[in-house]
C-alpha cells in the first residue's frame, strides 16, 4: 500500500499570491503583483520583503489580476542567493536586491524573445537560457553570472538553428554539471548535459516529444520529469543518466511546466494548453516519495478565459531548497477558485507539524 502524502486531518488554506520560493530554513516567499512577501512562521503572517519598481500603467496592471495575466506583468520566479540577495524574473528582465534592500534593480534586460522561464543557482553562479519565439534562426544563448546575479555574460552558445529556445538549465547536485532542457519541435527537443566550465554539451536524448521538458527532478542516477508536449500524449518519465533509457512511469492529462522537492517529497504539476491528444481541462498535482510511484494529490479546473490571451491553466510550484518541511506550497494560474492564490497543504510526516496560511 502506498504511503499517504496529504494529511487529511489538515485542511488546505490559501492566501493571495504566486508561490515563488521555499527556503531551507523554512521561510516562504510569494509574489503579489510586483511585490515579494516573506513568511517566517509557516504562512501565519506575511511581510513585504522586496519589490520590482513599477510606475504608471505597469503599476496599475500589476494590481489587477486579469490585466496582469493579459500582459504577463508580475514576478514569475524568485531565488534567494547564498549572500542574502534576491533575484527575480519579471516581464522585462531579471531584477536583484542585495541583502537588506527592498527596491530591486534590473540587472539583465530582455533583448530578444521573452523573459526566461526560470533560472538556477549554483553557489554564487546563476544560469538561465534564452526563451521565446523568434529565436529559431539565432544562436541561442545560455547566460551566466559569477557574482550572485550582479552581472551576466554569455556562457554557452547553441549553433544557429539547432534549437528553438532553452526551457531550463538545472544544476546536478550529485555530479556538479548542468542539465539543459530545450525545445520544441522535431530535432530541436532534447535533454543534454553541459560541463561545469560551460564548454562542452553532450545530448542524452533528443528529437522526440518524450525529450521535451521544462523542469526536471535530478536524482543520483536519473532525471524524472513530466513531458511538455502540445502535440502528443504526456507522461511522467524516468531518464537514465548513463544509458539514456527512457521509461514512461505514468500517463498524465496534460503538459508539465513545474516540478519541485519538498524534503523527500517529489512533486510534478500538469497544465492545460491546446493539445489534440489531451483534452482534459484539469491541472493536476502529482506526488511521489521515491520518484517511481506517483499519486494524484489535487486537481483544479481551467477557468473560462482564453488560454491564448489569459494564460494556460497551470499549478505553479516554487523553487525549493533541501529542507524537510511539513507542508506543500503551490499556486494556481488561470484555474477556477485558485487563480492568483497560494495553497498550503499539510503533509503526512512524523513530526506532525501544522502548516497554515494567513
Amino acid at each position: 500500500m502506498a504511503r499517504p502524502i496529504i494529511d487529511n486531518q489538515k485542511h488546505v488554506t490559501t492566501t493571495s499570491g504566486r508561490a515563488l520560493f521555499s527556503a531551507a530554513n523554512g521561510d516562504l516567499y510569494i509574489g503579489r503583483g510586483c511585490q515579494v512577501f516573506r513568511s517566517q512562521d509557516q504562512g501565519l503572517t506575511w511581510q513585504r520583503d522586496c519589490y520590482v519598481p513599477s510606475f504608471g500603467w505597469k503599476h496599475h496592471c500589476s494590481k489587477f489580476r486579469v490585466l496582469a495575466r493579459l500582459l504577463r506583468w508580475y514576478i514569475a520566479a524568485l531565488h534567494v542567493l547564498p549572500d542574502g540577495s534576491r533575484l527575480a524574473v519579471a516581464r522585462d528582465g531579471i531584477y536583484r536586491a542585495a541583502a537588506g534592500e527592498q527596491a530591486m534593480t534590473r540587472v539583465f534586460s530582455i533583448q530578444r524573445g521573452s523573459r526566461p522561464l526560470n533560472f538556477s543557482v549554483d553557489g554564487s553562479r546563476v544560469l538561465f537560457g534564452e526563451y521565446g519565439s523568434g529565436l529559431e534562426e539565432c544562436e541561442v544563448m545560455i547566460y551566466v553570472s559569477e557574482d550572485c546575479g550582479r552581472t551576466f555574460h554569455e556562457g554557452f552558445r547553441f549553433p544557429k538553428g539547432d534549437i528553438r529556445h532553452v526551457h531550463h538549465v538545472k544544476v546536478d547536485p550529485f555530479e556538479g554539471n548542468y542539465w539543459v532542457l530545450v525545445g520544441d519541435f522535431g530535432r530541436q527537443t532534447g535533454v543534454g548535459v553541459l560541463s561545469r566550465d560551460l564548454k562542452h554539451l553532450e545530448w542524452l536524448g533528443r528529437g522526440t516529444q518524450r525529450y521535451r521538458a521544462v523542469s526536471a527532478l535530478i536524482e543520483p542516477d536519473c532525471l524524472v520529469y513530466g513531458t511538455d508536449s502540445d502535440r502528443d500524449y504526456n507522461f511522467i518519465v524516468r531518464l537514465d543518466k548513463k544509458s539514456g533509457r527512457l521509461d514512461e512511469l505514468m500517463e498524465v492529462e496534460g503538459s508539465s511546466l513545474y516540478s519541485a522537492r519538498f524534503g523527500d517529497l517529489r512533486v510534478i504539476s500538469t497544465a492545460v494548453e491546446p493539445n489534440p491528444y489531451c483534452r482534459s481541462r484539469d491541472c493536476t498535482l502529482y506526488g511521489s516519495w521515491n520518484g517511481g510511484n506517483w499519486q494524484r494529490l489535487a486537481s483544479h479546473r481551467k477557468d473560462i478565459l482564453s488560454p491564448v490571451y489569459f494564460q494556460f491553466g497551470a499549478l505553479v510550484l516554487p523553487y525549493t531548497q533541501g529542507s524537510s518541511p511539513s507542508g506543500l506550497m503551490y499556486s494556481g494560474q488561470a484555474v477556477e477558485r485558485l487563480d492568483g492564490r497560494v495553497a498550503l497543504i499539510g503533509l503526512q510526516t512524523e513530526t506532525k507539524q501544522i502548516v497554515r496560511a494567513a
